[in-house]
């Protein structure tokens, strides 16, 4: 099946011309040389493939041919090593675990006598109350990041933050 496409209509079927353009600078050529795609297909859940060849004409009229095959499949990272069960984040102390709107925070030491430069934000002041009525206000608080929706259920929101007086 050939898959006529315009540059920009396919931004992987451009990835996977690149790829076969990048390898055939590397083949031998005298200057008599064709290329074609042969085939890309997409398997519609995130895989496609590109069939692709290159020929040399030779002296004696015959064809030094090249097959090409390139593959791309996309995916989800879902960051299990850093998430999930035995993961980075399991090293926390959960009384100090912030999670608000999707994002995870912790909760440094907050000690006064380290410089600024050595606290989470830079020693920016927050307010927090947490959904279980607790409040506190740090100077060191550190941003692990968005947890993917495949965590959500294992870091769920538990606090919000706070402007001085009690609004949100």
């Amino acid at each position: 099946m050939n898959v006529y496409l315009k540059p920009g209509e396919n931004l992987v079927h451009d990835a996977l011309w690149d790829g076969v353009l990048a390898i055939v600078e590397k083949l031998p050529s005298n200057g008599n040389t064709r290329r074609s795609i042969d085939e890309f297909t997409e398997d519609g859940m995130g895989g496609s493939a590109m069939r692709a060849t290159y020929s040399v004409k030779q002296e004696d009229g015959t064809h030094k041919v090249f097959q090409l095959t390139l593959s791309c499949e996309e995916s989800i990272d879902h960051e299990d090593g850093f998430w999930g069960p035995g993961g980075t984040r399991d090293g926390d102390d959960p009384a100090k675990r912030v999670v608000v709107a999707g994002e995870h925070y912790v909760l440094g030491d907050d000690k006064p006598d380290y410089p600024k430069a050595f606290k989470g934000f830079g020693g920016r002041r927050f307010a927090i109350e947490f959904l279980d009525g607790r409040r506190i206000v740090t100077h060191d608080l550190w941003h692990q990041g968005v947890v993917p929706p495949k965590w959500r259920e294992r870091y769920p929101n538990n606090a919000r933050f706070v402007q001085p007086g009690g609004a949100s």
